[in-house]
């Protein structure tokens, strides 16, 4: 199901509801900003691959780091002997979304999605009571994204969150493509695992592309609140600004792609790894909502053409 929202401008935003809530499509002066292959979402057999994906409540990938070789996928919680499987950056393709709440406007289109987990993946793949709603408002120039995650559980809920966005680039080779971010440090990540191997280096604040190489940084140290990818032959610079909850920014973009990805998440890489450890509560290991406790989190994408 494509829920596609239009405004009098002409601006238009596209979600794919069973696609975990993917806004694939973001077109703004006839022109679409948001990359996606053509046999997605149809065939859609995963939660990446295009458009603009929700992570949750897990970011990149889980491993069981107790036995040798690592088994992806796999992880336990301090006290039980259950083994449960987290799927690579989270549930949302394993549950449903579902409208509960429009307001359309002439220059503003707001929509609300609540996820509903099924009982079989609470109890083979996260077993806590989180609920989860995303709320999308389309403006003229820009898409807002509003997170609210509520604990309704009686235990703490480990909860990692982040956004993958696809966005196009005018030429594979990267020519005139250079992103702006607001951090300190690149951490680096074990290639085999992508989870992080305590190295880091420092980094600026300019990333000029460059062709033939394969970009999967994640970056640390923030000190703002936006990304901006320029795009010189497109003319276009494309804002990503998010809130004080966003402590990592990720950049994913393989050698020949038609797209770069800058991406927001939380803190909690490869996080669901330890929760095997005891004291995960204090959320130290991955960020966490208490009972009770609601979280809200917003990101904006916003174009200058």
């Amino acid at each position: 199901m494509i829920d596609r929202y239009e405004l009098a401008s002409g601006a238009t935003c596209s979600i794919a509801v069973e696609w975990g809530c993917n806004a694939y499509s973001w077109i703004v002066d006839g022109r679409e900003l948001m990359y996606c292959p053509p046999e997605l979402p149809a065939q859609a057999t995963k939660v990446t691959g295009g458009g603009s994906p929700l992570l949750f409540p897990a970011i990149g990938r889980t491993w069981d780091l107790s036995v040798d070789p690592p088994v992806p996928g796999n992880y336990r919680i301090y006290g039980s002997d259950k083994t449960y499987f987290m799927p690579s950056h989270g549930i949302v393709y394993l549950s449903r979304f579902e409208r509960v709440a429009l307001d359309e406007g002439t220059d503003r289109i707001s929509a609300l999605y609540q996820l509903n987990t099924p009982q079989k993946v609470h109890e083979e793949n996260y077993p806590f009571d989180v609920s989860y709603q995303q709320r999308f408002t389309l403006c003229d120039s820009s898409i807002e994204f509003e997170t609210i995650l509520i604990n309704q559980g009686s235990t703490p809920a480990p909860v990692a969150f982040g956004h993958h966005p696809y966005f196009r680039i005018s030429n594979a080779e990267r020519e005139g493509v250079e992103l702006h971010l607001p951090v300190t440090k690149w951490l680096k990540t074990n290639p085999d695992t992508v989870l992080f191997n305590g190295d880091s280096e420092p980094a600026g604040s300019v990333l000029k592309f460059e062709p033939d190489i394969y970009y999967d940084h994640v970056f640390a140290g923030v000190n703002g609140s936006r990304m901006s990818l320029i795009d010189a032959g497109a003319g276009s610079t494309i804002h990503v600004d998010f809130d004080e909850k966003f402590e990592l920014l990720t950049v994913y973009a393989p050698d020949g792609a038609d797209f770069v990805c800058i991406e927001p998440w939380s803190r909690g890489l490869g996080a669901f790894c330890y929760l095997d450890k005891p004291g995960w509560e204090s959320g130290d290991i991955a960020p966490v909502i208490l009972p009770g406790q609601t979280r809200t989190m917003r990101v904006k994408y916003g174009v200058e053409l």
